[in-house]
């Protein structure tokens, strides 16, 4: 097994969350089929308390177009935000 990544959050100098994720690569079985390979998916709390999801490359991949797609989506709306202040500002000096 790697680790992908660990995300750890701190509140009040406290661990307060951790994300951890993990990969097993594909493998051959006895068999010279192909076995998919995937993912573990941890949260915990700073308390130790977790739940893990196991997640086939299918369905990470499917999560990670879904994440690239959310992130597209809130980069154009702050890019859409920041047009916005540009134009109220621009808007008051002119007032002025």
């Amino acid at each position: 097994m790697t680790k992908v990544t660990e995300i750890v959050h701190f509140f009040e100098q406290k661990i307060s969350s951790i994300l951890t994720i993990d990969g097993f690569p594909p493998e051959t079985k006895k068999d010279r089929f192909v076995k998919e390979g995937g993912f573990f998916v941890r949260v915990a709390d700073g308390d130790g308390n977790a739940q893990t999801i196991k997640m086939s490359d299918t369905e990470m991949t499917s999560l990670v177009q879904d994440i690239k797609l959310a992130l597209k989506n809130h980069r154009q709306r702050k890019l859409e935000l920041f047009a916005e202040i540009d134009e109220r500002q621009r808007t008051t000096r002119t007032k002025e």
